[in-house]
């Protein structure tokens, strides 16, 4: 109530004031009081609605937001160059370049936005005035810890900040287009994207996790039912997700291709009532891995998914590489 009528007040003694100034003014409304504008247009009703991005404070660098370095999470980022309108495409190119995986070193554009090496050094250098605005001293300070690291080693605050700062309200979309090679294009104009991170995009981790093991996004997506699936698109799938989960090139490929052949035709709706087993899907996994994964047999048999997860991960920690389990296989008969 106090402020008001401060306010009010305040108002009421402008209008005076210009009248006092003999300029012409309608005294029959103090400025306060005017008649409201005209209504702002409707919104546009295409437009993704995205939440407000998280205020983190005067260190964000420092928050446990800005360490997570895995998945989907709202910009850690809000700064000048940050734009609401766009944080669906800036989902799109995360999605697209690195599948949430802010750590990804695998080749000469690393992070989650695949940066090259020079043009993170120019985002270190175009980030300067506005950190220093910001956050002062030691936000400088924090940055130029930066300096000479590769950009896989900056947490996600700081490739946050790096890509708002390089895309520049769309200004520097182009380092981003499909002629870069990218298998689908993010339409970079205000508000054209939404839906993003899509689950239906082999390029898919966890959105927000919370707590250990897999989210409950994560969780509905692996375990969403697959009636189309074949074995040509789950060989399809398996091959990208390998290649992005564990940096396995075509040998592996090859490898893992020739022995879930033998073991299931790379069908993934096939069961094996071994004695011994059951063995299930396109790996053939025991219940008992698949359980110690978070799946039930039924969210198992469900998605291909899945099993790539389950059966790769097999792989990884039994014998490191779908090379070594086929030199295994070929022995043996099983692995």
């Amino acid at each position: 109530m106090l402020t008001t009528q401060r306010t009010a007040r305040r108002a009421l003694a402008a209008v005076l004031a210009t009248a006092m100034l003999g300029v012409p003014t309608a005294l029959s409304a103090p400025a306060a009081l005017a008649a409201p504008r005209a209504e702002e247009p409707p919104p546009n009703e295409r437009a993704p609605r995205v939440p407000e991005a998280p205020d983190l404070g005067d260190a964000p660098w420092t928050t446990p937001e800005a360490r997570d370095m895995v998945g989907y999470r709202l910009s850690t980022y809000t700064g000048t160059y940050y734009d609401k309108r766009f944080e669906q495409y800036r989902l799109c190119v995360v999605q697209r370049e690195s599948g949430g995986r802010y750590g990804e070193s695998s080749s000469s554009h690393i992070g989650a936005y695949q940066f090259s090496y020079s043009l993170a050094a120019g985002a270190l250098r175009a980030m300067r005035p506005e950190i220093e605005d910001l956050y002062g001293r030691p936000g400088l300070a924090a940055l130029d810890r930066l300096t000479g690291k590769p950009m896989y080693t900056w947490n996600r605050f700081w490739q946050d900040a790096a890509f708002w700062t390089t895309f520049d309200g769309g200004r520097g979309w182009s380092h981003w287009s499909s002629q870069w090679g990218a298998s689908w294009h993010c339409e970079h104009t205000p508000n054209a994207e939404s839906g993003w991170p899509n689950p239906n995009r082999y390029h898919y981790a966890e959105l927000e996790r919370s707590g250990k093991g897999r989210s409950a996004v994560e969780r509905s997506v692996d375990v969403t039912a697959t009636t189309r699936a074949t074995p040509e698109s789950n060989l399809a799938e398996a091959r990208a997700y390998i290649r992005d989960r564990y940096g396995w090139r075509y040998a592996e490929f090859k490898a893992l291709k020739a022995m879930w052949w033998r073991e299931s035709n790379w069908r993934h709706d096939v069961v094996n009532n071994h004695p011994n087993g059951p063995w299930y899907g396109l790996g053939q996994v025991n219940g008992g891995f698949i359980a110690s994964r978070g799946y039930s047999i039924k969210e198992y048999m469900k998605s291909p998914l899945a099993q790539i997860k389950v059966g790769t991960a097999y792989i990884k920690e039994r014998y490191g590489s779908p090379t070594k389990a086929w030199v295994f296989w070929q022995t043996n008969g099983w692995y």
